[in-house]
C-alpha cells in the first residue's frame, strides 16, 4: 500500500520538474525578430513519456480510490 501511495506522489513531481518550462521569460532584444519559416526545437518529443506517466499515474490512483471505497486499503509500518 505505501508503494502506491509513493507512486501517486512521485510521479507529479517527476512530471513537474521535467516538463513545466522555466519561470523566467527570456529577453527579447530590440530589433524585430522574424519568424523562421520551419519551427524549430531543442527539446526532444516527450510526449509518449508524458503520456506513459499519466496513465501510470491514474492506475495507480483509480486503484487506490477502489480499496478505500470496499475499506481494504490500509498504511501499515513494516519492520
Amino acid at each position: 500500500m505505501v508503494f502506491q501511495l509513493a507512486i501517486v506522489i512521485i510521479i507529479p513531481i517527476i512530471m513537474g520538474i521535467v516538463f513545466v518550462p522555466p519561470f523566467d521569460a527570456p529577453e527579447t532584444p530590440e530589433e524585430e525578430i522574424k519568424s523562421p519559416t520551419e519551427p524549430i526545437s531543442d527539446l526532444p518529443d516527450r510526449n509518449f513519456l508524458y503520456f506513459f506517466l499519466m496513465l501510470v499515474w491514474l492506475f495507480f490512483l483509480i486503484r487506490i480510490l477502489f480499496q478505500i471505497k470496499r475499506k481494504t486499503f490500509k498504511i501499515q509500518r513494516k519492520f
